[in-house]
């Protein structure tokens, strides 16, 4: 059939249009060669044919007309699974035993090479022949970077390929288990994760001595052999410094979330930089000590916005059998400023190796100033709350001393400010220990309306300045990213004031003037609630994604 050889509609008889007839062709000629057991790649024909990429569904539908051919022609869909007990598949010069794991976009297969004799694990591209051109792209890229690499801590490659349309690539076997189903077992002892993070960060050092940063270093990367040596896997989204690439255009988040720096996390440019992989050591280093990773939240966005924002709990509150000096080497690798990181993979190894031989380290405690930074950034809502108090104290209290004016008022309204100051400092112990955090969160909110609302009726007119403390209410709870959360507030503050107005505390003369502000009041609510519906229809798509931006799997 000729591409340009008119096709009539078997319904209706009518001649289909030059297009759609061309594409008929393509899909004749694809099915053709199908059933005379020539599998061509889907990746090659949808780059000569780029018309036929919303047709990819309809390519799966063919393939699953094909009949059955050798076993090494059979689709990756019939390959052994995990835990499968199957007979070994042919897949060119090797023998497919079962799967070992997948990601988001790759696969990967225990196997048997014939030629040599020898076990190695094979790495596929997830979707098969229906792999786009970039995926095939990205795909050899892992293959190459990881392929120039010979170090005793990182899986060596042996060579990439194609087999009936499928993408592959061979590299050693490691027999046991990654890192990540080790933690599952519960944490490490302090010498264990020290002698485990000082391996990989050797294998580190030596990717930055070539001019390579790994990205996406995490216990699910990291395998474990029988004896404890760890090998350092997935060069998904290694790079080169310096190189241009579709994963490190800025304002591009790549990485996992919650083994990621800050400055991946903000789609900084300074996230190609092998700072960022200090980082990552921490919290894996973090993780091994602690069983769980420095931030983790049921929401990805949640969970993004703590990785830019928040400090990490220090590992000693987690698990108080954790050494002194081995917390500071954590938290050190964790600084959200990378300056103040390790300068180097190797200055890191040194420090575990000096714990390890029950030496004095290299890193220092921080400073008072710097230490309560990190509480402030470690509980933002509640140093916010007091700040906030501690300024208004500060400025009654010099109004005071200056007039001398009222003694009584004057304790009454400094009252209310430890009052406010205690509450906060509740609601927050609530908040981190409460099993629902939500509830905690809506006491803190009814709370605040309501000593806010108790400080402006004792408060002397004219309060009109005082009463920016409702639209900052309700703009504050926009930072916790809860819709319902926002609108509770909205509707608290909006009752508080209309209060003081029944009270006849109503600070504005004109009566428009209070309508006026209960309409900016529930104005401003819609608006933030608005925006963070918008935040968490991204946090819906981050949680689509596994937690991953971007990456072979």
């Amino acid at each position: 059939m000729s591409p340009a050889e008119p096709i009539s509609d078997p319904e209706s008889g009518e001649t289909l249009p030059q297009e759609d007839a061309e594409l008929f062709a393509i899909l004749d000629r694809y099915m053709s060669s199908l059933h005379g057991g020539d599998l061509p790649s889907r990746s090659v024909l949808l780059e000569r044919h780029p018309s036929l990429v919303k047709w990819v569904r309809h390519l799966e539908l063919l393939d699953r007309l094909a009949p059955e051919g050798r076993p090494s022609e059979r689709r990756s869909a019939d390959q052994p699974r995990r835990g499968e007990d199957a007979a070994p598949q042919p897949f060119g010069k090797y023998e497919l035993l079962g799967e070992i794991g997948r990601g988001g976009m790759g696969v990967v297969y225990r196997a048997h090479q014939t030629d040599l004799d020898r076990p190695v694990a094979l790495k596929m591209i997830l979707s098969s022949r229906l792999a786009s051109p970039d995926d095939v792209r990205r795909f050899y890229a892992e293959a190459r970077a990881a392929g120039s690499l010979r170090h005793p801590n990182i899986v060596g490659i042996h060579e990439a390929g194609e087999v009936h349309g499928q993408h592959f690539f061979a590299m050693d076997f490691i027999e046991g288990r990654s890192l990540a189903q080790e933690l599952e077992r519960g944490p490490f002892d302090a010498q264990r994760a020290a002698e485990c993070v000082a391996a990989v960060g050797r294998a580190v050092q030596y990717l930055h001595d070539h001019n390579m940063i790994h990205r996406d270093l995490k216990p699910s990367n990291i395998l474990l052999a029988p004896d404890g040596t760890p090998y350092v896997t997935d060069f998904g989204l290694a790079k080169m410094y310096g190189g241009n690439s579709a994963h490190t255009q800025s304002g591009l988040i790549v990485g996992t979330i919650g083994y990621m720096s800050p400055e991946q996390a903000a789609g900084h440019a300074p996230a190609h930089s092998p700072m960022s992989d200090i980082y990552s050591l921490g919290a894996i280093l973090f993780e091994l000590l602690t069983g769980r990773p420095p931030f983790q939240n049921a929401s990805p966005i949640d969970t993004l916005l703590e990785v830019i924002e928040s400090e990490p709990p220090r590992p000693r509150q987690l698990n108080r059998s954790i050494p002194l000096a081995l917390e500071l080497v954590c938290l050190r690798c964790l600084e959200k400023d990378p300056r103040r990181r390790y300068p180097s993979a190797a200055a890191l190894v040194e420090d575990l190796e000096h714990f390890l031989r029950g030496e004095p380290l290299n890193v220092t405690p921080a400073g008072v100033i710097h230490r309560v930074l990190r509480w402030a950034r470690r509980e933002p809502t509640l140093a916010m709350h007091l700040g906030a108090i501690f300024i208004s104290a500060l400025i009654v209290q010099i109004k005071y001393m200056i007039s001398g004016y009222d003694l009584p008022y004057h304790l009454v309204v400094m009252g209310l400010f430890a009052a406010w100051a205690t509450v906060a400092v509740m609601c927050q112990f609530l908040l981190r220990r409460a099993h629902d955090n939500d509830i905690a969160r809506y006491l803190w909110a009814a709370a605040d309306t309501y000593l806010l609302t108790l400080t402006l009726y004792v408060a002397d007119n004219p309060l009109g300045p005082l009463l920016v403390g409702y639209p900052l209410l309700i703009v504050a709870s926009g930072l916790f990213f809860r819709v319902r959360l926002v609108t509770f507030m909205t509707v608290a503050c909006l009752l508080a004031y209309t209060s003081l107005v029944v009270v006849g505390r109503d600070p504005i003369v004109k009566s428009h003037y209070t309508l006026i502000y209960v309409a900016a009041l529930a104005v401003i609510g819609l608006v933030c609630g608005y925006q963070t519906y918008r935040v968490r229809v991204l946090s819906g798509y981050f949680e689509g994604r596994g937690g991953r931006s971007s990456g072979n799997g």
